[in-house]
């Protein structure tokens, strides 16, 4: 497994380096297919000199910012088919700052030298990354097991052009009644001058997790605690646990619509109460359960290594291109952890226009997780059903199951080494304008995931037969988005089903 994680590392670290040149040659060499060719009739180029680059329509945005994104400079050579003034539209655009780019070139100071004009519409920067609102379930009395609905609140606000400077400020919180969690991440492009963008990050948790199906559980509350948590007296299967770490991380565009990155981070988890000995019923067999943290002390140093792809034609509520997130998270003895782990995950998401308002758009999840991860690096079963509350922050918010549509081994899983997901989404694009609501559209989605442990792949869990074996499931979501300039709001049948107590 060392070996393993040695391995990744590595390889991120010369795919990392060579990348910009990989890159670099494809286009050059994708320029040459598209001016020549056998037997293709050569048609002459008229080139020009670039004189100067003028940004306008930038009032909050300096040109100091703007311009080291372009892949231009004075002095460079360049026709009006440049592949170059398309890669820096996109650029600009991606950068989120700026709602409409517009490339021209106008005459220069003498024949054969032009100026690039950059027309820029700034948008608001202060956006709502995600807005979580609903209830979960809690003991507010050990002696009565049926479990109440307490609300919970969480918001992510970005700030993504601090002072004008193209400076990132976020945080994000969760407020609830047994959980409470902040992160905080600051981002700063072009560092120093280079074409590296770094960024910092810090965050704590004061957390729990819920395991088992149906358990049986030994649990003592310590004699630390001032009260003892009605989870504990009531003897569920939780661990009561506080997180926290920083992390720092450098990422670099590629081409018009690549990035790199790569980061690190250290964190420890202390662990408040776990059960003493606890078992689960997984199918016809009663199995001890693993709780993934062995100490109540943990340390975990993590270097991670993403590339993403954004081609997308709006990244509010686009209606076509592609977008793939590809990440490994490696844990080492010899980074200082104590754990040992690597996981793997890529999404893929396209989207295919159906007419002027009709769209379609197909995703493609997988994970998987090689040696011993903690739970809260585990993939779980909230993040896949649109019928429970995804996590926030790492945190599960509800210890409530999916409902098991498909009535298979599924209803076993909670957080596990390997998943997969794949749905399609139908989206009619209904209202466009220039008001608060940018645009609006209804969706209805329907999909299917999988979890599972690697065990349970080759020796499937007793008691299922059949298809019942499978631990897969059906998720499906119906509701409407909306985009404003402070963020993309979504309201879904799944969002309202967390009101309702089963």
């Amino acid at each position: 497994m060392l070996g393993d994680a040695a391995r990744v590392v590595a390889a991120g670290l010369l795919l990392w380096a060579a990348w910009p040149v990989v890159a670099r040659a494809q286009e050059e060499g994708g320029a040459e297919d598209v001016t020549s060719g056998q037997g293709a009739t050569e048609l002459p180029t008229i080139r020009y000199v670039l004189e100067r680059i003028e940004v306008r329509g930038n009032r909050r945005t300096a040109s100091s910012v703007v311009l080291p994104l372009l892949p231009l400079a004075p002095g460079d050579v360049l026709d009006v088919d440049d592949r170059a003034l398309e890669t820096a539209r996109w650029r600009l655009l991606g950068t989120g700052w700026f709602d409409e780019v517009d490339l021209r070139l106008r005459r220069g100071s003498r024949p054969g030298r032009v100026v690039l004009v950059v027309e820029v519409e700034e948008r608001n920067t202060l956006v709502v990354d995600w807005l979580a609102l609903g209830v979960s379930q809690v003991l507010s009395d050990s002696l009565d097991r049926s479990a109440d609905l307490a609300p919970y609140a969480g918001i992510a606000v970005t700030e993504r052009n601090l002072f004008g400077r193209g400076m990132e400020l976020s945080v994000a919180t969760l407020l609830s009644t047994p959980q409470q969690g902040v992160r905080v991440r600051f981002g700063v492009p072009n560092a120093l001058g280079s074409p590296f963008s770094v960024d910092g990050t810090a965050f704590f948790l004061n957390a729990r997790e819920f395991f088992g199906n149906e358990p049986l559980v030994s649990i003592a509350c310590p004699a630390d605690l001032e009260r003892c948590p009605p989870e504990v007296e009531a003897r569920q299967a939780v661990v009561l646990y506080r997180r926290g770490g920083i992390g720092l991380a450098a990422s670099r565009e590629v081409g018009s619509a690549s990035r790199l990155r790569l980061g690190w981070r250290i964190e420890g988890a202390a662990v408040l109460v776990r059960p003493e000995a606890a078992s689960e019923r997984r199918g016809a067999e009663v199995r001890p359960i693993d709780f993934g943290v062995p100490n109540d002390r943990n340390v975990l140093s993590v270097v991670h290594f993403a590339y993403a792809y954004d081609r997308r034609d709006a990244p509010a509520l686009p209606t076509r291109g592609t977008r793939l997130v590809v990440q490994t998270d490696t844990s080492s003895l010899v980074l200082g952890s104590e754990y040992d782990f690597l996981r793997l995950q890529a999404l893929l998401r396209h989207w295919v226009p159906l007419g002027r308002r009709h769209s379609l758009r197909f995703g493609l999840f997988a994970g998987v997780i090689f040696g011993q991860a903690p739970f809260f690096y585990q993939f779980h079963l909230s993040d896949l059903s649109d019928f429970i509350p995804s996590r926030v922050l790492e945190m599960e918010l509800d210890r409530r199951p999916a409902p098991n549509l498909l009535g298979t081994a599924i209803e076993v899983m909670r957080a596990e080494p390997l998943a997969a997901r794949v749905d399609l989404e139908y989206t009619y694009h209904f209202h466009r304008g220039r008001g608060f609501f940018r645009s609006a559209a209804f969706y209805g989605l329907v999909g299917l995931y999988g979890l599972a442990r690697f065990e349970e792949l080759r020796v499937t869990v007793p008691g299922y037969q059949g298809f019942a074996r499978a631990p897969v499931d059906l998720t499906a979501d119906l509701g409407v988005r909306a985009s404003t300039p402070i963020g993309v709001f979504q309201l879904g049948l799944s969002t309202l089903l967390g009101f309702v107590t089963p």
